[in-house]
């Protein structure tokens, strides 16, 4: 993905690279979502098709749905739907499988807590909840 393919897609708030690292921000639907490419420079960035982010783009409602049902199933007595889905995490390394979906829980007596779901290239949701506190 070239940053002006991504310019193409969406409404790109803003992009910047650090540290190894590189991410933007969109606008959709008046929503602000942060994409986080860890471990990927800006040169990186191509290895992912533009089509797979247009994709998630598309598609971000009904994977939105998937994931909060993953949640609600851990957190029944939980609203679920006050959860605000922060960012869409794409990592080297492969830990979030293809991507991950992240949700801030707000704060616990560790810190800032975000539950985070993997999907994999299919768009299949994984059930299993990655928990991450910054």
């Amino acid at each position: 993905m070239k940053k002006e393919d991504l310019l193409s897609i969406c409404n790109v708030k803003d992009w910047y690279s650090s540290y190894g690292s590189t991410y933007f921000t969109i606008i959709l639907s008046g929503k602000e979502i942060n994409f986080a490419f860890t471990g990927y420079s800006e040169e990186d960035t191509v290895l992912i098709p533009s089509s797979f982010i247009e994709k998630i783009v598309r598609e971000l409602d009904p994977l939105d749905k998937k994931a909060r049902r993953i949640i609600k199933n851990q957190y029944e007595n939980q609203d679920i739907d006050v959860l605000k889905l922060n960012d869409i995490v794409f990592d080297k390394s492969g830990c979030y499988n293809s991507f991950g979906m992240g949700y801030d829980m707000g704060e616990s007596p560790a810190g800032k807590l975000y539950l985070i779901i993997k999907f994999d290239d299919k768009f299949k949701a994984d059930d299993d909840i990655v928990y991450e506190v910054y």
